[in-house]
């Protein structure tokens, strides 16, 4: 029961860092439309987004869980989870607001998401890895 609730509070932490880092990196862009809904609004996108992670997290923390890695190895993946889901994420809500309604490149749409969102998805991470050095306790008994 103890060992459910921690994989939840800390998905939970992890999905409420996703979504700060996300919706900082890219409110430059809330004004914008969004071309797959007219009507929605920008804190509705990246909640529905950032939402994604509380999926992924706790199977993630399960397997990692289960592995006997160092608690370096296990806080620098989830940093690692971290930095690519906020990118991915930023990268979307780049192409929806932003590119869509003109002509930009992939290659284009990756480096103006990069230089757009890479100061709070790096803080964001680091954050992500000094929680789960410092708080996340593995089990070695199950």
């Amino acid at each position: 029961m103890m060992y459910t609730i921690k994989i939840m509070l800390f998905s939970l932490l992890f999905f409420i860092l996703i979504f700060a880092s996300t919706y900082l990196a890219m409110q430059s862009f809330a004004d914008q439309p969004s071309s797959s809904c007219l009507d929605c609004a920008y804190l509705k996108d990246i909640f529905f987004f950032s939402f994604l992670s509380l999926f992924i997290m706790p199977f993630l923390l399960f397997i990692m869980d289960k592995r006997k890695i160092n608690k370096l190895s296990f806080s620098i993946g989830i940093a690692a989870l971290f930095v690519i889901m906020a990118f991915a994420i930023d990268l979307n809500v780049f192409k929806d607001r932003v590119s869509s309604w003109s002509s930009y490149s992939t290659k284009d749409e990756v480096i103006a998401t990069l230089f757009q969102s890479y100061l709070y998805t790096l803080s964001g991470s680091g954050l992500v890895f000094i929680i789960f050095y410092q708080f996340y306790k593995t089990d070695k008994k199950r």
